[in-house]
């Protein structure tokens, strides 16, 4: 496949990354949910993952220390997330989702499956199978070496 075929490819990726989120902020807005979409990825994260440190989430979304800093803040003070101490003796402090956390949380994943029906709304149940297959294969693939 030519090079320009594959860029066009990672384009399109890209165009429905930003679709998908500008439609999440969209309906996070509208629904007055109160949260940013960086802020409903990192909920979501910590209700995955209990226990999770703030460098947990730097690490797995690939975001700056200080901005997942201030997302943690804002949660904070919020009241959707509480940090925990980790072992006795140890610096590190652990993310908990509250209540209110959760609730929020909750009404976050329900928008964010309206976002993902709409969006797949035109494909069949087996065009979304192979596509999930063919995205996954992706998503699994090993770095390549730089040339």
């Amino acid at each position: 496949m030519p090079a320009s075929r594959d860029i066009e490819i990672l384009n399109l990726i890209n165009a429905i990354v930003h679709q998908a989120t500008a439609r999440m902020q969209r309906s996070l807005r509208e629904a007055e949910v109160g949260l940013a979409a960086m802020e409903a990825r990192t909920l979501r994260f910590i209700a995955r993952h209990p226990g999770c440190t703030q460098s947990d989430i730097v690490r797995e979304s690939g975001r700056d220390k200080a901005q997942i800093a201030r997302v943690i803040k804002t949660l904070l003070e919020r009241d959707y997330v509480r940090r925990m101490p980790d072992q006795a003796g140890e610096k590190r402090q652990r993310l908990r989702m509250t209540a209110s956390g959760a609730a929020t949380h909750e009404t976050a994943e329900a928008l964010r499956a309206t976002v993902a029906r709409d969006l797949l709304a035109d494909l069949a149940a087996a065009e979304r199978a192979q596509l999930e297959k063919l995205l996954k294969r992706i998503a699994q693939a090993p770095p390549s070496e730089p040339d």
